[in-house]
């Protein structure tokens, strides 16, 4: 029998709007490497390596997985989130 928590949890969506800071020779490439991540979208990048990205999860656990990873990818300055909505 599920918990009042997993029911709740399993009907949820968290949003996170993140803003990535990556080198401006490797923006292509980390733009790439978050696509991999589920979840992930990158809806706008410029060439000083400024990309606006988005992760959708159920789970806030596993978003905050997906931020500690994405703080990892090769070529990222920064990864700074800005938004937070859960539902």
């Amino acid at each position: 029998m599920n918990t009042a928590a997993e029911i709740e949890q399993a009907g949820s969506i968290n949003i996170c709007g993140l803003l990535v800071h990556a080198r401006p020779e490797n923006v292509h490439k980390v733009q790439h490497r978050l696509l991999e991540f589920e979840g992930v979208e990158v809806h706008d990048l410029s060439d000083d390596g400024r990309m606006v990205v988005t992760i959708d999860k159920r789970d806030p656990g596993e978003m905050i997985d997906t931020i500690n990873s994405i703080n990892t990818v090769e070529g990222i300055l920064s990864a700074a989130m800005v938004y937070q909505h859960h539902e």
